[in-house]
Order: structure tokens, then C-alpha cells, then sequence
């Protein structure tokens, strides 16, 4: 396309502060077109879905009295069910609300915050009830490109006896640097990356948020990290809604630079001194028209992501996103009262 003229396209082979897994950073002129979610909107509602209120209550199961007494949790316009998928030993689905689908400029933390709170509740009430299970997250997949099945919006926690490769790894990484060094890992890297400025996209409340410096998919990605938090149990009002408030920045972002979906994951520990509770957020498209994945042999076999844009290309437009998030109301009129799992 140049005459078949030299061309050098710059890229890096960075490795992970925490995990040391690498990961390869390209410098293309990639930029995201827009894609009409239209037709998958209007495809997805003329399809069955078990979430809409008007099925909801007869198309979704219970769970086991001994678990969740009333069958399902409710908080505010949000349900919460047991997942189809056992994913883990408790896997719930928390639906956003009676609303079928949501864009993500809708994606306020008020709007948000129901679906949160019953993820949070069940997670809370299930480390009561079993004491073997030392393992929770939350996780999100907004939208088909990011492995979604069902458009109307719906979080996935889960609680279980036995990490993933991500959430092990973080906790071993984690021990193996406190032993070395005899300080947290997660004080060190936001100490770093504040200092460097690069990555260092800002804070609200008690969350961190920073660009990874090893993007785990094909855009940069933003990392959360809850500075004196390492478990749910110990989560207020006040928190969450700080994670809102950057997830929502975050949203807005994605928004303009045309990115339509995306995955969340929150990672948390029954007990972990020197682990920190924090969230991956992942951007996630069809990269050209004829809908091809973002990922492929790289990432699915080889498990080597791989990025088309510097984390720190990105990282100047973010924080411009993040400068209002401070002032958002510090009570939503949405919430009548305080969050479910708020302890005494």
C-alpha cells in the first residue's frame, strides 16, 4: 500500500508489575468505527428473554430455601436469580431492571446502583452461610461483542472455593512481593504510576484508577484498585459508590471513542492482607465490518494479548472523563435508603 516501500510498525513485549505475564503493545493508527447495534437491539427483542418482568417471574428459577430463603434477592428496580451456568459453587445473575436494554450513555452510577447492591448482598450472604468459600466477583459482559447472550443487562457474581487463573495469580503475585519486599504491591504501583503520570488516570473516594501497563485486550483497558479494601464483606455506601462514579467515567470514555461493549471483572478475598480488592475493565468490538473477534489465536491459545494502542495514548482523553466524578450528588434520589449490605 506504500509502493512496497520499508515500513516499521514500533511495538513492545511489556510484562505485568504483578503477574509477570507478558503482553504485546503496537503503535497502529487504530481508531473504532461506530457500529449500528440497532438491528442486534431489535433482533434481541423480538427474541424469548427471561429477564423482562412480564416472563421474569415464571421463566427464572429459585434458589434452595437454605440459601436465599425468599427465592430471589431483590433491591430496588434489580432482581437477582441463580445463574443457568454454574460458573462456581454459588453463581447468581443480578438483572439490572425491567428495562431491556440499556446504552451505554444510560449507564449512570444511579442506574447502576440496584444491580450492585443485590450482586453485593448475595455475595454477602453467601460468605455467611459457607465458610469454605474464600473466592468472589462480579462480573459483567455488556453487549454480544463481549461474550454476552442476552442483551438486557445483567451482572454475574460469583462465589466459590477455588480462584481462576486471574484472580490466583493476583493473590500468589501479591504474597510472592510482600514476602520479597516487605510492602503491599498495590501501595508501590499507584505510588509508581502517580508519580509517573502515564497511566495515572485519577482517584475518587478510596478507588484508584489506572490504564494497565499490559493491556489484556485489543484497547487499553482500565484498572480499579480499592486502596484499603481486599474484600466485599467489608464494602459501604461510600464505596461502591466512588466505583460507580469512575465505572460511569469509564463508560463515557468508551462512548466517545465509539466502543459499544465491554467486560468487567471485580476481584475480592475472604481474607487477604496484602491483597486489594480491584476491577478490570475491558473494551471489547467487532474491529472491522465483517464482525471478525477481537481476539483470536494470541489470546484464546497462546493466552499473549495483544493491543493495537498504547495504554498511555489513551490515558489523557480518560482522565479528562473523571474530572467531574467528584461532584456527582452524594445521595442518588434513585436510592431510599441505605445500601442492603452496608454493616453496622
Amino acid at each position: 500500500m506504500k509502493g512496497f516501500a520499508l515500513d516499521q510498525i514500533p511495538y513492545e513485549i511489556r510484562y505485568d508489575p504483578l503477574t509477570g505475564e507478558s503482553g504485546r503493545v503496537f503503535h497502529l493508527p487504530f481508531k473504532a468505527e461506530r457500529p449500528d447495534i440497532s438491528s442486534t437491539v431489535q433482533h434481541s427483542k423480538e427474541m424469548f428473554c427471561p429477564f423482562c418482568p412480564e416472563v421474569l417471574e415464571r421463566s427464572t428459577p429459585l434458589f434452595p430455601d437454605d440459601v436465599i430463603p425468599e427465592g430471589r434477592i431483590k433491591v430496588g428496580d434489580a432482581t437477582l436469580i441463580p445463574n443457568l451456568l454454574p460458573l462456581d459453587k454459588y453463581a447468581g445473575v443480578s438483572i439490572f431492571s425491567s428495562t431491556h436494554f440499556l446504552p451505554m450513555e444510560a449507564l449512570t452510577p444511579e442506574i447502576m446502583h440496584d444491580a450492585f447492591a443485590a450482586a453485593l448482598l448475595f455475595i454477602q450472604r453467601i460468605g455467611d452461610l459457607d465458610p469454605l468459600v474464600h473466592y468472589f466477583s462480579i462480573n459483567w459482559n455488556y453487549m454480544p461483542a463481549a461474550g454476552s447472550s442476552i442483551v438486557h443487562p445483567h451482572l454475574q457474581p460469583n462465589c466459590g472455593e477455588v480462584p481462576t487463573n486471574q484472580h490466583r495469580l493476583q493473590l500468589e503475585a501479591s504474597e510472592r512481593y510482600f514476602r520479597e519486599n516487605g510492602r503491599p504491591f498495590w501501595e508501590d504501583l499507584l505510588d509508581a504510576e502517580k508519580a509517573k503520570g502515564e497511566r495515572y488516570v485519577g482517584e475518587i473516594g478510596s478507588t484508584c484508577w489506572i490504564m494497565s501497563f499490559v493491556p489484556l485486550g485489543f484497547l487499553p483497558d482500565l484498572w480499579c484498585i480499592f486502596r484499603t479494601h481486599y474484600s466485599f464483606a467489608d464494602m459501604k455506601e461510600e464505596e461502591m459508590t466512588s466505583f460507580l462514579r469512575g465505572l460511569s467515567a469509564a463508560l463515557r470514555y468508551f462512548n466517545s471513542e465509539n466502543i459499544t461493549s465491554f467486560n468487567l471483572s471485580m476481584f475480592s478475598v475472604r481474607q487477604g492482607e496484602h491483597f486489594r480488592l480491584n476491577a478490570k475493565v475491558c473494551p471489547r468490538l467487532f474491529p472491522r465490518a465483517i464482525k471478525n473477534s477481537d481476539m483470536a489465536y494470541s489470546q484464546m491459545i497462546h493466552k499473549e494479548p495483544f493491543t493495537v494502542k498504547p495504554p498511555e495514548s489513551a490515558c489523557s482523553a480518560l482522565r479528562d472523563f473523571f474530572l467531574g466524578a467528584n461532584e456527582f450528588p452524594r445521595e442518588s434520589p434513585h436510592v431510599k435508603e441505605r445500601m442492603p449490605w452496608t454493616k453496622p
